[in-house]
């Protein structure tokens, strides 16, 4: 795996090709949902870091992180009769086996991260908080902010907000409830792009495998910016009822009305599809109620899907009831585990 292709992954930046490619990289090397959460989490903050001094580079952060590792190792030979954890000194072993996994950068960054002195650790004290599939949670924060975490999304922030802004990193969707802090800024990173308020709500809507990023701001005032080379470029000032549409491929945008019900239903447990494909419906159904839908392809057709529905807090079964009698499939379902099998090819 190419670190750049990497760095771009993570700054929402790669085609559609290079998305999938690295998604294949991470079920190879069986980088399951939650370690690569963890990662991305780590990448983020050292580029930040980086980028706040110059240009990043991700072959040169993971030089310097690796010089800073061989550094501390010389410093702190290993004590006889005693383990070592990882965080002090890697095993040559387990280093030769990360090395050969190609997950040597993210794990030094992380690495690196926990050898800052001990004031500085303490400063930058990461909470993470993530909602599996099939689960959503609501989580109070230090200044009275709200976030509403949609199943399968993550969150990481500061145990103690920074004196001048209070700085949010985001991998799925959330609704933000704001509270009014003139002084701080609120902040919320999605590869990129980032979010800007004082005291607002809005919804974001940030995953790895889509294609675009989507800021919707139901209250209040927002700025959206793009980080471009260490700076910040302001895409759009939003309005109440406004949505913004970012494309990672070709780092274009729009800005248009947007639809309540349709956007902000899932906040009150509506499962809503727009003309989606049939990947996006099978998709949707796992993130949503924490399952795994295998499709029986033998009869799938290739007729495009152009599915429009809404649920109002349906059980998975009423839904794939709805779905399979206009698509014409069948299910059957244990425990965790669905199989769809249609009718006839090229149903409508």
């Amino acid at each position: 795996m190419d670190s750049r292709l990497l760095d771009r992954f993570y700054k929402g930046e790669c085609s559609e090709e290079e998305v999938q490619a690295v998604l294949e990289w991470f079920k190879k090397n069986k980088v399951d949902h939650k370690r690569e959460s963890d990662l991305y989490v780590l990448w983020q903050e050292a580029t930040r870091k980086e980028a706040e001094k110059s240009e990043h580079d991700a072959d040169q952060v993971f030089r310097r992180i690796r010089a800073r590792i061989e550094e501390t190792q010389h410093q702190e030979p290993e004590a006889s009769g005693k383990v070592i954890p990882f965080r002090r000194k890697p095993s040559p072993l387990l280093w030769a086996k990360v090395a050969a996994a190609v997950l040597l950068p993210l794990l030094l960054i992380g690495v690196l991260i926990q050898f800052t002195s001990r004031a500085e650790t303490a400063v930058l004290a990461y909470k993470t908080i993530e909602a599996a599939p099939g689960v959503k949670k609501t989580i109070l924060l230090p200044d009275g902010s709200k976030i509403k975490l949609n199943a399968g999304s993550k969150v990481s922030f500061l145990e103690s907000f920074a004196a001048q802004t209070r700085e949010i990193t985001l991998q799925g969707e959330a609704f933000f409830e704001v509270a009014k802090d003139k002084q701080r800024p609120f902040i919320v990173h999605t590869g990129s792009i980032s979010t800007q308020a004082l005291g607002t709500s809005f919804n974001i809507d940030y995953r790895l495998y889509d294609s675009t990023i989507t800021v919707a701001l139901a209250t209040g005032v927002v700025k959206v910016e793009k980080e471009n080379q260490g700076q910040q470029r302001q895409l759009s000032r939003l309005t109440p009822g406004q949505q913004l549409f970012y494309d990672k491929a070709s780092q274009q945008y729009t800005v248009s009305p947007f639809d309540r019900e349709k956007v902000l239903g899932w906040t009150r447990g509506v499962l809503h599809f727009d003309g989606a494909d049939r990947e996006q419906v099978i998709r949707a159904l796992e993130n949503w109620y924490g399952v795994a839908i295998d499709v029986d392809t033998s009869s799938a057709g290739t007729r495009p899907w152009n599915y429009t529905g809404e649920y109002h807090n349906e059980s998975l079964e009423k839904v794939l009831e709805g779905i399979g009698y206009v698509k014409g499939f069948t299910y059957k379902r244990t425990d965790k585990n669905v199989k769809i099998m249609f009718n006839q090819p090229d149903t409508l």
